[in-house]
């Protein structure tokens, strides 16, 4: 619990450096639990931005995922219309559902549940205790939750042209008419089809893999529908830099093959992933090791432990940028907090999902990674070829599993509308040590998009058909009273 020493020391079990959605999540649960929390607030911390910035692009996709659907009603016997965009109502929209679903995070609130907010400058005055203002706060735990920032790549002539990153294209009101994307990661992909399906011509160029872990064969399949859509694909292709113009930007690209050309474009987005927002000057007495292969990111273990004993980062701080594994890392701070026993993360249950359309969704092994282990299968199912695809005029779609010899299930990945159910399924298997045998037995409602599943499952069943002595102590036990 919370105490106070002298007047300018405080003593409490968690102290957390970062007010943004994930510290203030901790800090609640925290206090839930009856744990002593100090959160420390940093000036460009924003309470609610990591989930509000998630729905603000789920929202923005919806509206162009409705005029996509518009466009091709013809597909389901009804009258394709061109869709009349609006889109600074399209772009007010998305901002008022982002808005509405601000956490209640008022410092009174705050202050209710018994968490101590401290917003001065804040630095390590060693390993164990950290200054804030005037005060000095030792914690059993302190925790980095300070984000991360969106990375920009070193391209010359980017710094004297106005950019969008992922983050600041979300305060856009109007139409965009030549987008250049810069950046392969599932934000750039995603954000460059719902540009394409509101009207503005996109060019995406990788500027490295494109969807790097993910597995190449269903990441070709989804290449195939965006270009389908309209968004160019410069696969290969890297950009060399940025032209500034009196009218436009120019932007110049080096193809796979060698050749260069000139992209004219009016506006640039630039999603090359992200990097740590980790303040050195904070750091310095705390003595935390840098991770040797990535110099801007700390050493962290998976659940977040820095070299520091005494130091944990979680989320963006720890180079973590996918929700459930940064989740993943609250909770284990808890339980460390609260004393309970701690099971280490297991990279491989953390879910990728690619919010495009189709959706791509991705855990455990995959055929991205090092070379399948003797004995281990991988199985393939259409998604295009279920009831609910043909229906829903759906035809892109694949679904993959990896198992072990004895059927133990290592990993999916799937594409196609059905996704993201299909892998909380998988994820499910995962966790309690299924057996591909048992997705053969899953009882489905009619036209589900998770038929795939039951398809894989039989293909594993198929190939490992019972021994004659397994059926003979079958009929045996049928014999038996």
């Amino acid at each position: 619990m919370l105490s106070a020493v002298m007047a300018e020391i405080l003593k409490t079990d968690l102290c957390i450096i970062g007010a943004g959605a994930l510290g203030i999540a901790l800090a609640i649960q925290a206090r839930a639990r009856d744990l002593g929390v100090v959160l420390v607030q940093r000036d460009r911390d924003t309470p609610g931005h990591t989930a509000q910035a998630a729905l603000h692009r789920a929202a923005f996709g919806a509206s162009a995922e409705r005029a996509q659907a518009m466009r091709t009603a013809g597909a389901l016997g009804l009258g394709k219309a061109d869709p009349k965009l609006n889109f600074r109502a399209i772009s007010e929209r998305a901002t008022a559902i982002a808005d509405a679903a601000a956490p209640a995070t008022s410092p009174e609130r705050l202050a209710a549940l018994g968490i101590t907010l401290l917003s001065e400058p804040a630095v390590f005055a060693d390993r164990r205790s950290l200054k804030v203002g005037s005060t000095t706060i030792r914690a059993g735990q302190f925790v980095l939750a300070t984000g991360s920032l969106a990375r920009t790549p070193d391209l010359p002539g980017l710094d004297q042209v106005p950019y969008f990153t992922p983050d600041t294209i979300l305060a856009n009101m109007r139409k965009l008419t030549h987008l250049v994307v810069i950046g392969g990661d599932a934000n750039a992909l995603e954000l460059a089809q719902a540009y394409a399906r509101l009207g503005a011509a996109v060019t995406l160029v990788p500027h490295g893999p494109v969807l790097a872990g993910f597995d190449p064969e269903l990441v070709a399949i989804l290449l195939r529908a965006l270009r389908e859509e309209g968004v160019d694909i410069l696969e290969g292709a890297s950009v060399t830099a940025v032209l500034p113009r009196g009218q436009g930007t120019g932007v110049a690209i080096t193809h796979a093959d060698g050749t260069q050309a000139t992209l004219d474009v009016s506006h640039i987005l630039v999603a090359c992933g992200r990097v740590p927002d980790i303040d050195q000057t904070m750091l310095e007495a705390a003595r935390l090791r840098r991770d040797r292969l990535q110099a801007d990111h700390l050493l962290v273990s998976p659940e977040g432990q820095t070299s520091n004993g005494h130091i944990t980062a979680i989320g963006g701080a720890a180079g973590v940028f996918e929700s459930p594994n940064a989740l993943w890392q609250l909770g284990i701070v808890l339980q460390r907090a609260s004393g309970q026993a701690v099971a280490p993360i297991n990279l491989l249950r953390v879910p990728h999902v690619v919010q495009t359309s189709p959706v791509l969704a991705q855990i455990g092994l995959s055929q991205a990674g090092a070379p399948l282990r003797p004995g281990q299968l991988v199985l393939r199912a259409s998604a295009s070829e279920t009831d609910a695809a043909r229906a829903a005029g759906s035809l892109e779609g694949s679904a993959k599993l990896i198992v072990a010899e004895n059927g133990t299930i290592l990993g999916g990945a799937v594409l196609g509308s059905g996704a993201g159910d299909m892998l909380a399924m998988l994820a499910m298997a995962l966790d309690r040590g299924l057996n591909a045998a048992d997705l053969a037995g899953l009882l489905l409602p009619p036209a589900s998009p998770a038929a795939p599943l039951v398809d894989l499952g039989r293909q594993f069943t198929a190939r490992h058909r019972p021994s004659p002595w397994a059926k003979r102590r079958a009929a045996l036990r049928r014999l038996l009273p």
